[in-house]
C-alpha cells in the first residue's frame, strides 16, 4: 500500500516547492523533493514530461514530471518492497488530471480521492484500465481526432488541443502515453517534419451490450414467469431504441473506470442481488451500495425485479470496450495522398505502422 502522494512545483528562485501532500501527516524533506526533481531533470535531457522510479535514501518513489512548460511533478511515495513501475500508467493519468487543475488549485480538495484511485490502479482489469484511459475528456478528444486524421505531428496536436479547450498549455505526453501503452497509437520520427508524429494503429468501440448471463436466467424463467418476462421485455425495449452517442460513451467509461462501481457491476453480470446481499458480498456499508445503485439506475444500467416479494437488482445493460484494426484507415491514407493533404513520408510511415500492428 503506497504511503502518500506529493505535488511539487519548481520555482526559479526557491527551487523545489511542496505544493500539496496526502495524507496531511506524510513527512517528506526539502532535500528529498529536490532530489526527485533533479532526477527528472538529469534523466530526460530536453525535459519533456516523463515517468521515473527511484530511491531517495530509504524512500521508494514513482514520479511523473510535466516538462519545462508546466514544471510540476506528482510523486507517489511507496513502501520499500513495492514495485514503482506498476503505478506508471495510473500516475500518468492522475498527474495529467492534476496538471489540468493547476490554475485554480482545485485538485488540492481531491487529493484523497485521487490517491485512493491511484493505489488501486495496479489491480485493475484490462477493461478497467482502458476505460480509465478513455475517460479523460482531453485524451478522448485527442483519440477521436486521431481516428479522424489518422496521423499528425505532435506540435499540430498540441495546437489543436489548446484551441479546442481554450488552454494556455497542455501536457501532451501524459495524454498520449497511455494511448501508446495500450496499443492504440504509436509515435515515430519522420524525416523532414518538425516534431514526432502520432499514428493511429487501433480503434476502439465503446457501447452497451445485453447482459448475457442475466438474459439466460430470464429465458429459463428462473425468477418466475412474470418477473422473467417483464425483464426481457424491458431489455428488448431498451435495445430497440438504443444508439451509441458521445454522452453514452462518456457514461460507460465513467462506470467502468470507477473501481467501486465496477465491483458491483462484476457481481451483477452473473446474477441478481438484493442491496443487502451486495453489501455482504463486497463487505461494504449498505449506504455505499445504495449510492452506487442509484448511479447505475440514473444512467439506465439496472432495473428492479420482484422475486418472491423481495426487490432484486438486475443488470439491464452491460457495457463493452473492444479495440480493432482500423481497416478504413487504408482508404483514408490513399485519399490523403491523392489530395496531397499530408506529406507522403508521413503517410508511408502510417502504412508501415498499420502493417506492423496488424501482425502483432
Amino acid at each position: 500500500m503506497p504511503l502518500g502522494m506529493i505535488v511539487v512545483r519548481w520555482d526559479n528562485r526557491l527551487g523545489a516547492v511542496l505544493e500539496a501532500k496526502y495524507p496531511p501527516q506524510i513527512r517528506v524533506t526539502e532535500d528529498q523533493i529536490m532530489k526527485i526533481y533533479t532526477a527528472h531533470a538529469m534523466s530526460i535531457g530536453e525535459a519533456p514530461a516523463g515517468f521515473l522510479s527511484l530511491r531517495v535514501g530509504d524512500l521508494n518513489v514513482a514520479s511523473y514530471y510535466g516538462g519545462w512548460d508546466i514544471n510540476y511533478y506528482v510523486a507517489l511515495l511507496l513502501n520499500a518492497e513495492e514495485e514503482a513501475d506498476a503505478y506508471e500508467d495510473g500516475l500518468a493519468e492522475i498527474a495529467s488530471y492534476i496538471f489540468s487543475k493547476l490554475e485554480d488549485e482545485a485538485y488540492k480538495e481531491e487529493l484523497g480521492t485521487l490517491f485512493d484511485k491511484l493505489t488501486r490502479f495496479p489491480s485493475l482489469t484490462e477493461e478497467q484500465k482502458m476505460a480509465v484511459v478513455l475517460s479523460d475528456p482531453l485524451r478522448m478528444a485527442l483519440f477521436e481526432r486521431m481516428t479522424e486524421e489518422g496521423s499528425s505531428t505532435l506540435s499540430d496536436l498540441e495546437v489543436w488541443l489548446k484551441h479546442k479547450f481554450e488552454l494556455k498549455s497542455v501536457e501532451l505526453h501524459s495524454l498520449l502515453t497511455p494511448l501508446v501503452k495500450n496499443g492504440l497509437v504509436t509515435l515515430r520520427w519522420v524525416e523532414g517534419l518538425p516534431s514526432q508524429c502520432a499514428f493511429l494503429v487501433r480503434d476502439a468501440f465503446i457501447a452497451r451490450v445485453p447482459a448475457r448471463a442475466i438474459i439466460k436466467k430470464a429465458q429459463s424463467s428462473e425468477w418466475g414467469a412474470e418477473a422473467s418476462s417483464d425483464y426481457l421485455d424491458e431489455v428488448k425495449d431498451f435495445f430497440r431504441n438504443y444508439s451509441v452517442s458521445p454522452e453514452d460513451v462518456e457514461n460507460i467509461t465513467k462506470i467502468l473506470a470507477d473501481p467501486d462501481i465496477y465491483d458491483v457491476l462484476v457481481l451483477l453480470r452473473e446474477d441478481v442481488y438484493t442491496i443487502d446481499k451486495l453489501a455482504e458480498r463486497l463487505e461494504k456499508k449498505k449506504s455505499e451500495i445504495t449510492s452506487i445503485i442509484k448511479q447505475l439506475n440514473d444512467l439506465g444500467f439496472i432495473t428492479e425485479i420482484n422475486i418472491n416479494g423481495e426487490k432484486h437488482i438486475a443488470l439491464k445493460t452491460d457495457a463493452k470496450i473492444i479495440t480493432f484494426f482500423p481497416e478504413y484507415m487504408v482508404d483514408q491514407i490513399a485519399l490523403q495522398y491523392n489530395d496531397q493533404i499530408k506529406p507522403p513520408r508521413m503517410l508511408l510511415w502510417h502504412l508501415k505502422a498499420l502493417r506492423d500492428s496488424y501482425f502483432m
